[in-house]
């Protein structure tokens, strides 16, 4: 006699029909459509958060006045016209934090001439704004980008979704729900940026690649780079693998090539400051101007700003923990044969290595900088891990 069996609960849980009812319950087509269930409604909860409660901060406002410079040039009318657009549907205590809760906003506030010079470094992300400018009839820019962050929100999740369904393995959304939440996927939604979008391109992307279908996967990500040019590091990341893992490699370096030029193009023909300058503006000090900003390099400078992000990303984000906890998981899963083939471990590692060169090519620390990178290896990871929680039946 087993030890449940002296006690209450042993018994019923231990009686034929309780038996039964537990093995219905944790049967597979149950258990798959409760964990698809689960996804859908934390998807969705999140979209209607971001939808009913958007995030206006500072970078929809420059967001907002880049897409406006293809009409309006002159300064004051610039940012006259951007502010009229933001303050009618800003909320009170979100417009005092936007013009005045630290010296650089109050500063953009007072200086139009400021507030134009710093949006070199927002008309880099063409297709974002080019996007917006479309929807601007429609919705009106203020919307169109709360619209870019929340729809690419809803059809990341959709594809996260699909994607487990196709590797038979939706109750993999079990984990995946939690590490999205930690890795700022709801803080992404309701926030005014392109990374939602970026983030569901190149997911797009990794599991067009993970069927095996290079050319489209590659066209893909090539597309990534007008949203935000940075993803070069991720093509980057996958033509080392394409070479590593044997792939057809030639797919990649021609997709690389080609991005690297047309970021090259970007960063001419938007003005943009140059990777230095804006290192030091994101990592060491932020500047009220940078019209003319060229500061001498300074290895010491450069130093500081990667201590700095490494510390604030340790202290104050998850993306270091959790890409540790899903390389380990990575590397058990493959000791115990539980996930198999060049093309998992290909992406992975792909996955795993980009995610430090990101770091490593620019320190920002924020978790959504690295969300790409994180949540795609631990789509890969589920989608060929195909976890399970059935109980078998008794006979």
């Amino acid at each position: 006699m087993s030890m449940n069996e002296y006690t209450m609960i042993g018994r019923v849980l231990t009686a034929r029909a309780a038996a039964s009812l537990t093995s219905t319950l944790l049967a597979r087509p149950l258990l798959d459509k409760a964990a698809a269930l689960f996804m859908t409604l934390c998807i969705l909860a999140v979209a209607a958060y971001g939808l009913l409660k958007p995030d206006y901060n500072w970078d929809m406002v420059a967001y907002v006045a880049t897409a406006l410079e293809d009409r309006i040039e002159e300064p004051q009318a610039l940012h006259r016209e951007t502010w009229s657009l933001i303050e009618q549907g800003v909320s009170e205590n979100q417009e005092y934090h936007l013009k005045f809760s630290n010296p650089y906003n109050l500063n953009q506030w007072e200086n139009p001439q400021d507030f134009q010079s710093q949006l070199s470094m927002y008309r880099v992300k063409v297709a974002y704004v080019a996007l917006m400018r479309l929807l601007e009839p429609v919705t009106g820019l203020v919307w169109s980008s709360i619209i870019l962050s929340v729809v690419p929100s809803l059809l990341l999740g959709a594809l996260c979704l699909y994607w487990l369904w196709r590797a038979d393995a939706l109750q993999g959304a079990v984990f995946l729900v939690p590490l999205f939440l930690l890795t700022d996927y709801s803080r992404m939604t309701s926030a005014v940026v392109p990374d939602m979008l970026l983030a569901f391109i190149s997911m797009v992307a990794l599991y067009a690649l993970w069927r095996g279908r290079d050319a489209l996967g590659c066209l893909l990500l090539f597309a990534s780079v007008f949203v935000r040019p940075d993803n070069l590091i991720l093509i980057f990341a996958l033509l080392i693998a394409s070479v590593l893992f044997n792939w057809r490699w030639i797919y990649f370096l021609a997709t690389f090539a080609a991005a690297f030029v047309a970021c090259m193009l970007i960063s001419k023909l938007g003005n943009h400051p140059g990777w230095w300058a804006h290192f030091y503006f994101s990592c060491i000090e932020i500047q009220n101007s940078m019209a003319g900003f060229a500061p001498d390099f300074s290895p010491l400078m450069m130093v500081k700003g990667y201590v700095r992000g490494l510390v604030v990303a340790l202290q104050h984000n998850d993306w270091p923990a959790l890409l540790l906890v899903l390389c380990a998981g990575w590397a058990l899963l493959s000791k115990y044969g539980l996930i198999s083939g060049k093309r998992v471990h290909g992406l992975a590692f792909a996955l795993a290595i980009g995610a430090l060169g990101k770091f490593a090519s620019f320190p920002l620390p924020d978790d959504r900088f690295y969300f790409v990178f994180i949540a795609g290896l631990a789509m890969v990871l589920v989608a060929s891990w195909k976890p399970s929680f059935e109980v078998a039946r008794s006979a």
